[in-house]
Parts: C-alpha cells; sequence; structure tokens
C-alpha cells in the first residue's frame, strides 16, 4: 500500500475553571481510530496539569482512547495533541453489495433486512426517532430512487441541501425535527438528523466524530460530525449531510457510536461547585513526504 499524502493535524483543548477543583479521572478520544487508508506516523499527547498517571484503551464499540487520573487541585486543564499521519486517495464508492439486503420497491417502501447474526450486533444502532415530519421527508426522497444504495446518497444529498450549515458553539444536539422545521444545523445537528432518518427505514447508522481536511482551509479547521451506514457487503458506509457527499480519504475518525455522546472528545467531571469555559483549537495542514 502506497502512502502519497502527509499530514498534520495539531489539536489543542483547554478548560477553565473559576476557582481550584479536584479533576476526576477523564477519558480522552483523539486517537484516530482504525482506517485503511491512512496510517499514523507521530503520536504526542501532553496534559497540563501533569497526570499522576494513564493508560491506553479500547472502549466497548471498539474506539481508542487514554485514562487520565489526577492528583492535585488545579484552575485549568489543557490537552495538546499533535498527530502526522500518511494518507492514501480511495474510491468511496469501491465496494461490493449484498444483493439480499432489501430492496425498493415501486410504491417507494424500502424494505431491509439483515442477517440474523449481524442484527444481533446491530441492536443498539437501529433504535429510531421515528415522526410524520421525518417519514415524510425521507419519502419525498424515495419517491425518487430506484435501490438502496441510491436512496442513502440522495439523502444525504436532500439533508444538505434543505438545511444551511451552521457552526454552534453551545452543546447538546438539536432534535431532528427542529433541523427540519428550521432548515439550518450543525454538522452534528445535521448527523444525528440523517441518522434518525436512515434508522426510521431501517438502516443501521453510527454517529462519528473526527476530522476533516478541507486543502482550501488555511485555518478555521474544527472537530467534524458525520455518519456511517452499514450496508451488508460494504461494511460501513460514511455519508457527510454537511456536505452531501460520500466520505473519502480527508475524513479522520476518533470515534463512532450509536450514542452520540459517547463520541466526546474529552469525557470527565470534577468536583466542587466552580464554573467551567471551555476552548478548543484544530490546525490541520499538509507536509511535505519524507524521504526514506
Amino acid at each position: 500500500m502506497i502512502y502519497n499524502h502527509n499530514l498534520q493535524i495539531r489539536h489543542k483543548t483547554v478548560y477553565h475553571y473559576s476557582k481550584p477543583v479536584e479533576l476526576n479521572p477523564h477519558q480522552v478520544f483523539l486517537i484516530p481510530s482504525l482506517r485503511t487508508y491512512f496510517r499514523v506516523n507521530h503520536y504526542d499527547i501532553k496534559i497540563s496539569p501533569n497526570p499522576a498517571g494513564t493508560f491506553e484503551r479500547i472502549s466497548l464499540e471498539g474506539n481508542p482512547f487514554q485514562q487520565f487520573w489526577f492528583d492535585k487541585p488545579t484552575e485549568s486543564l489543557q490537552i495538546n495533541v499533535d498527530i502526522e499521519l500518511f494518507y492514501r486517495t480511495f474510491n468511496p464508492f469501491g465496494f461490493l453489495l449484498d444483493p439480499d439486503f432489501g430492496q425498493l420497491d415501486d410504491q417507494g417502501n424500502l424494505q431491509v433486512q439483515y442477517p440474523a447474526s449481524d442484527h444481533a450486533y446491530l441492536k443498539a444502532y437501529l433504535v429510531p426517532h421515528s415522526s410524520p415530519v421525518l417519514m415524510a421527508f425521507s419519502q419525498k426522497v424515495k419517491s425518487r430512487c430506484q435501490d438502496i444504495l441510491g436512496f442513502l446518497i440522495q439523502l444525504t444529498a436532500e439533508v444538505h441541501g434543505h438545511c444551511k450549515h451552521l457552526i454552534r458553539e453551545d452543546e447538546g444536539i438539536w432534535p431532528p425535527e427542529k433541523c427540519l422545521n428550521e432548515k439550518k444545523g450543525s454538522c452534528r445537528d445535521l448527523s444525528w438528523l440523517l441518522i434518525q432518518l436512515l434508522r426510521g427505514e431501517g438502516i443501521a447508522c453510527r454517529f462519528v466524530s473526527g476530522y476533516a481536511f478541507n486543502p482550501e482551509l488555511e485555518e478555521g479547521h474544527e472537530l467534524h460530525a458525520w455518519v456511517e451506514a452499514y450496508y451488508p457487503g460494504a461494511g460501513w458506509i460514511g455519508l457527510d449531510p454537511n456536505l452531501g457527499l460520500l466520505t473519502d480519504h480527508l475524513y479522520f475518525p476518533l470515534t463512532a457510536s450509536f450514542d452520540p455522546s459517547h463520541t466526546l472528545p474529552v469525557q470527565g467531571t470534577y468536583g466542587g461547585t466552580a464554573e467551567s469555559k471551555m476552548e478548543s483549537y484544530v490546525e490541520i495542514k499538509s507536509l511535505p513526504l519524507k524521504k526514506s
């Protein structure tokens, strides 16, 4: 396998507390997850204050993370990650589909059935949040499609065309109906909307958090969210409703889960009544390939 691109990612996260606090153990999900089109050449993480100890672990859903614990009060928590990786281009449509998975009939009804062995694992990724508003939006797209893959592609494009992308500083994820009614949402809002639309049709989906590299953007990168839908034969297919496209080699996931709250990059609590404020900065840039 030839990796013909070199990328550097620097991610700084700082929590400021209004008075000294005792930090409880933290879990940090800032290690790139395994994908076939890239490999990590260098990874470094620095924590301030200096942790009393650390472990590297794998979560229930296969996401790598680091545990840190602390033994001294602090007025801030700073996490600096420096990643250098090599990646190669790949075709996001390069897969074979299981013809027995299902079909879209002439009446616009989507009929899908996962194999029993897959369904046992996928249960958590299939729980829908159904509503008439979501069903009507989905039905409008189904009426224009001829097969399930076409539906995945068209629905992703439809969410992108219907909703304006916002950069939202406040926490949480909007309900899917709010995005449709107000025709806007952040990347995480639109991803959750697409997940619920697809789950409503019986398609297993998970929420993905990571980095998306835009070569034309010199600054202003940030953590990004997108969707992966499971299609037998192809496996997990990446879908980005913020751009209306299948994801390619410029997407570098950190975590993926049935529940968006499980994909937060830093997970932990602190004792006391202090208020906290978080700031984050992401820099992604191409580097020249090193000669061997």
